[in-house]
């Protein structure tokens, strides 16, 4: 009787959960216009109005001294951190039963939505320290103005620029993928009682702060502190929201 040897099976559970997470990346980035291309054209448009009423003072004032401050008191770049966590849940809202639908674990998906959460926090948070250091480069765009590091950041390297605002798009990535976990959880119901909750939360920390009289600990803080040492108080923050996105996602159901 003739033995038959059987090759032991080698697990592919390894290059099959890569292959789950680099797909849901893809899918992520299916629609470049929404998650890239939108967002750097709106933020170069705000610029561009900044600038125009730059030169609008400028002309109106007709050679008299401005303060030195005049054009570096603005918050347009604010809008991209605003913009990408509603990019958060709307991405993990509209991908996360296709992805799933697909065969890739909740595990998979969560991974690589959070890869694509963390390069393009990286991608917006370098490229606008470098038109921060453009505008540093050109004398505030020739009229002293700061839009891209304003509110006295034009005053820290262009590292912890950088540094400074990946992590804070981070937070905001991972808090609005915290939000749509719970959309996709509970669905809306659950997400207006989530706000109801939080809401109420605010309120009891705001109580709780004002009846202790720890608002001048807050304010001493952050004017003892640097911002990047500010900042890096995020990251547990960030991490939080996304083990609360974690731990709801893996209990979601797929809708059809």
């Amino acid at each position: 009787m003739t033995a038959v040897t059987v090759p032991a099976m080698r697990p592919a559970s390894a290059h099959t959960s890569w292959h789950r997470i680099v797909t849901t990346a893809r899918v992520h980035a299916a629609n470049p216009w929404t998650i890239i291309y939108s967002p750097w054209l709106i933020l170069l448009a705000v610029f561009g109005l900044n600038y125009a009423i730059w030169q609008a003072i400028l002309i109106a004032a007709d050679g008299k001294p401005l303060p030195d401050a005049a054009f570096t008191q603005n918050g347009g770049v604010s809008w991209v951190f605003v913009y990408m966590l509603v990019v958060a849940v709307q991405a993990m809202n509209q991908t996360f039963s296709f992805v799933v639908g697909l065969g890739a674990t909740r595990r998979d998906y969560f991974v690589g939505s959070a890869a694509t959460f963390a390069a393009l926090s990286a991608m917006y948070g370098g490229g606008i320290a470098l038109l921060a250091l453009v505008e540093r480069a050109t004398d505030g765009w020739g009229v002293n103005g700061a839009f891209f590091a304003p509110w006295g950041l034009s005053e820290i390297p262009v590292w912890e620029l950088a540094v400074i605002y990946t992590l804070a798009l981070l937070f905001m990535f991972f808090a609005g993928s915290a939000v749509a976990a719970v959309f996709v959880r509970w669905g809306s119901t659950g997400l207006v009682m989530f706000f109801v909750v939080l809401a109420l939360l605010i309120v009891a920390v705001v109580f709780a702060l004002t009846t202790t009289e720890s608002w001048t600990a807050i304010g001493t803080f952050f004017t003892t502190n640097s911002l990047l040492a500010v900042s890096l108080y995020s990251v547990p923050v960030t991490l939080a929201c996304a083990l609360v996105g974690w731990a709801l996602m893996r209990r979601a159901t797929p809708k059809g």
